[in-house]
């Protein structure tokens, strides 16, 4: 459930309750009232709550004195059973937009979990622990600006797409650089089986990438707990990064190369299948003339992500033939 709050002109008043009404609203009140203003409260189920909040962001329209408020609910007592299960109900754009835009921000503390999370990434890989790999897909942060950026191509928000990119490719390459001065302070550095298996593109790390990206965007679109999800991510994108690092501090460059085909394939898988679960979720701006830009720009990130998954399966295909 989800409780909206309206705070709008009094005149305004019969248009808001109608569209309470309208998208059968659990329950509507009369919170405050004055001459020039009234505050209404309107609770709904979260499957209804975006057709509520885009009609009223049109009745607002041109208006300054007109402001929207949106609030989930934890608890409400009677308990109502709804006809629909949390599992399937899509949250609205408009809380995955400011969700979004603070795990996809580009700050100091992004910077920090980034540094903490190489550190402690090449130190697994270097001696072959798994589980403190593991450990450093925990605080890895990588999830936030995958989604953000397949959010904002999934709405076609170009500027979106733009910081979201910068976020991502900032933090790929701070850890890039992390990875080879950590790879200096192993001069009889050799390479792992740890190490070993990030080096190659496999259809078995594709599957667990392309798994990450619809599992992430049906996380974030139902409000369900993502932590674990982000793990998934992390572990098809940090590795890599550090493996590419380790292996150009220490002149292995085959083993780089591997590991960078690897990197790419997994960002463009996440993101494909990411932006294809949003899609498929009914994620699309409000604006009739905002979706056809959006899907421009939805349908160039779809073709730009296959275009290097295909390549990068064919590069594959030929080396195996090869071998």
């Amino acid at each position: 459930m989800i409780t909206i709050e309206v705070i709008a002109p009094s005149s305004n008043e019969d248009a808001i309750i109608r569209i309470a009404k309208q998208n059968e609203a659990t329950d509507f009140w009369l919170s405050s009232s004055s001459e020039k203003q009234v505050a209404i409260k309107i609770l709904v189920d979260k499957s209804k709550s975006q057709k509520i909040l885009d009609q009223l962001q049109k009745l607002m329209k041109g208006k300054s004195n007109f402001r929207v408020l949106a609030s989930p609910l934890e608890i409400a007592l009677p308990y109502e059973k709804t006809s629909t299960s949390n599992s399937n109900v899509t949250i609205s754009r408009e809380a995955l937009l400011s969700q979004l835009k603070v795990q996809g921000k580009l700050d100091s503390h992004y910077l920090m979990l980034v540094f903490l999370s190489t550190i402690v990434a090449a130190i697994g890989l270097i001696q072959n622990n798994v589980a403190v790999i593991i450990g450093a897909m925990v605080i890895a942060p990588l999830l936030g600006p995958n989604l953000a950026l397949s959010l904002s191509t999934t709405l076609g928000q170009v500027n979106g797409t733009l910081d979201a990119l910068r976020t991502l490719v900032v933090g790929i390459a701070f850890a890039l650089v992390i990875s080879i001065v950590v790879s200096f302070f192993y001069p009889e550095l050799v390479l792992t089986t740890e190490l070993l298996s990030r080096t190659s593109v496999g259809i078995d790390g594709l599957a667990l990438a392309l798994a990450s990206g619809a599992a992430a965007a049906l996380s974030i679109t139902t409000g369900v707990s993502s932590v674990l999800v982000g793990v998934m991510v992390a572990v098809a994108l940090l590795p890599p990064t550090v493996t590419l690092g380790i292996c150009l501090g220490i002149g292995a460059f085959p083993e780089a190369k591997g590991a960078a085909f690897l990197l790419v394939a997994n960002i463009a898988s996440v993101n494909l299948t990411a932006q294809l679960t949003m899609r498929f979720k009914g994620i699309k701006p409000r604006e009739e003339d905002k979706q056809r830009t959006a899907l421009l720009v939805f349908i160039i990130g779809i073709l730009c992500w296959c275009a290097l998954i295909s390549y990068l399966i064919y590069d594959l295909y030929v080396a195996q033939i090869v071998t």
